[in-house]
């Protein structure tokens, strides 16, 4: 059973996302405002069928979707960034390096006219060139603001960190004291931003909508005063106070979007004499969109990124001397690390011993005759491998794996898993496990968020998803998947998923559900609350609506597996629809 989860150790937090594509036929609506969190460590699966919204999501946390993209809405959280407000220069520095990705596809990952050795070591040394950089980056801005605190002592010290043997330790009261007067200049700084953001929020953010260009044009003059404050108060570069002007741009240009779309709207209800969306002809609809985001939505998010930025500023502003010596230490420690880093080599030698002990970690065998082969002379099992190999070779945080095993015959893709789990074990990774098989994540996933068209229909624990589904759509995933018991005939998913250039008004599965009802066909389901860690979006969950009972196949599945192992029997605190009622009943009959 998956261990109780706490909030702090979230690594990625994705909020009411929303991704739109423009295509010649229309908009297709890829993801329409999913909700999941990743926690260290742990293994999160997204899954569901082909077009449900998987990949779409893996890639929009990597920023490599197609250039026709619409983000609607939504965060992306990771490091304390929004990854969809960043520039490609501050992402260059994450993906790839802190989250790595494994494609369903080996070979066509992998240059086939260069030697897997190479490609290991190219991405070794592409690595430890983007660190070098980083490192200089870091160094100039502390030298830059070290150097306006004190210009007499910091000659000094920049004098003595030329010389060959420098111990940073030596300087650390100069250090200490350049930082002290930094702080301090920067504090006076925001003192004088801080009254003019509040003067700005309190006029302008009030209002139930924001007159978006007017209230950027009265930040923009900050943006300048603002960026110079960012490192002496705080080692991260890319935190709120650098993020905010590309936050504030953003939501200018997204409000545009919204009101332009919201024109166009109007015009076609008036024009054919219908109230809603759903009512214009199918034609128009593909050729539009449904304004989801309001302006009024815009706003919030608007006004929420401002307080938080206030917010911070005030905190840094109350910051006592007792804590500034503290971050003059820990901004010490960053400096001399990022000197060692910013001085330090890979030669070509270490390069190549770092590269086939990488191929042995993998489970190669052989891996220096591997080394000097091409990929069309390995199998799809060591290509993905090496796959694997390249995509650690930064250390990264995060690991996406997008159908890594789909293009592998079974026994193979039982090794790849387990090599997957191993891994995340012995380097502390946190994973986005992307499939449309629930049966490949049985043993892989802490964390299930069950898809379909676009949205998530059902989250939660991996116990409570293989244990107690509740969602129908979840039932007919669950059924459709063979087991080693599986005599009678599976239960194969009726119909097809919807267009995308039309989604439906409703519950999107609600056309394939023999238990659908009424009301699924006119509003989207909210989500119900299971237990603290489970949740489906389903109309049968709610209080009135009467009593569905699973397949025959996945309750006898569950009670099967239940008996074997009870102690994996989740702990609900909604017991509608449950297969536990049912399986409770069997057992007060034997």
């Amino acid at each position: 059973m998956a261990n109780e989860i706490q909030e702090n150790e979230k690594i990625l937090d994705v909020k009411n996302l929303r991704i739109s594509f423009r295509t010649d036929g229309g908009t297709v609506k890829a993801v329409r405002g999913i909700s999941f969190s990743l926690y260290r460590g742990r293994t999160l699966a997204i899954v569901g069928e082909s077009g449900s919204g998987k990949s779409v999501t893996s890639k929009a946390i990597l920023g490599i979707l197609a250039e026709n993209k619409i983000v609607e809405d939504g965060q992306i959280l990771y490091d304390g960034k929004d990854l969809l407000q960043i520039g490609e220069d501050q992402f260059s520095k994450i993906r790839g390096v802190k989250i790595s990705m494994i494609f369903q596809d080996p070979l066509s990952s992998l240059n086939p006219i260069m030697i897997v050795g190479k490609q290991l070591t190219e991405a070794m040394v592409l690595k430890h060139k983007a660190d070098k950089k980083e490192a200089n980056h870091v160094l100039k801005k502390f030298d830059h603001y070290l150097n306006e605190a004190d210009h007499a002592a910091f000659e000094e010290f920049t004098a003595a960190k030329d010389k060959e043997g420098f111990d940073l330790s030596t300087y650390d009261v100069l250090f200490e004291e350049a930082t002290d007067l930094s702080v301090e200049a920067q504090k006076t700084a925001i003192g004088e931003i801080l009254p003019k953001l509040q003067e700005i929020y309190d006029t302008e953010f009030q209002k139930e909508v924001i007159d978006f260009n007017k209230a950027y044009n009265l930040l923009k003059p900050l943006f300048p005063a603002l960026k110079k404050c960012e490192l002496g108060i705080a080692t991260n570069p890319d935190n709120t106070i650098a993020v905010f002007p590309i936050q504030a741009k953003n939501y200018q240009e997204a409000a545009k979007d919204s009101l332009k779309h919201q024109k166009l709207l109007e015009k076609n209800l008036a024009k054919y004499h219908v109230n809603d969306f759903f009512d214009l002809p199918a034609g128009v609809r593909a050729k539009s969109r449904e304004t989801i985001v309001s302006q009024v939505e815009h706003s919030n998010h608007f006004k929420n990124a401002l307080t938080e930025l206030i917010n911070h500023l005030n905190d840094l502003l109350g910051r006592s001397p007792k804590d500034i010596k503290a971050l003059a230490k820990g901004m010490n420690k960053a400096y001399g690390e990022a000197l060692l880093l910013s001085k330090s080599e890979l030669s070509a030698k270490e390069a190549k011993e770092r590269a086939i002990k990488m191929l042995a970690d993998v489970g190669i065998n052989e891996p220096e005759r591997r080394y000097n082969q091409y990929p069309f002379e390995l199998s799809g099992g060591m290509r993905q491998r090496i796959v694997i190999a390249i995509a650690l070779c930064s250390s990264p945080e995060i690991l996406i794996c997008d159908e890594p095993t789909t293009a592998l015959d079974v026994t193979i893709q039982s090794q790849i898993l387990e090599l997957i789990n191993r891994l995340k074990k012995e380097k502390n990774l946190s994973i986005v496990f992307i499939t449309h098989d629930l049966g490949v994540v049985a043993n892989m996933a802490d964390d299930i968020a069950v898809m379909y068209a676009g949205k998530i229909v059902e989250q939660g624990s991996a116990t409570d998803i293989f244990y107690d589904p509740r969602h129908p759509y979840t039932w007919a995933l669950l059924g459709s998947v063979p087991d080693l018991n599986t005599k009678e005939k599976l239960n194969a998913i009726p119909g097809t998923p919807p267009n995308m250039l039309l989604p439906p008004r409703g519950d999107a599965f609600a056309p394939r559900n023999k238990d659908a009802l009424e009301i699924d066909t006119l509003y989207q389901p909210p989500f119900f609350q299971i237990s603290p860690t489970h949740r489906a979006a389903t109309w049968n969950l709610h209080p009135e609506a009467e009593e569905v009972q699973a397949p025959k196949l996945v309750i006898s599945r569950i009670k099967a597996a239940l008996k074997a192992h009870p102690e994996f029997t989740p702990k609900a605190d909604n017991m509608k629809n449950s297969v536990l009622n049912y399986i409770k009943e069997d057992k007060g009959n034997e």
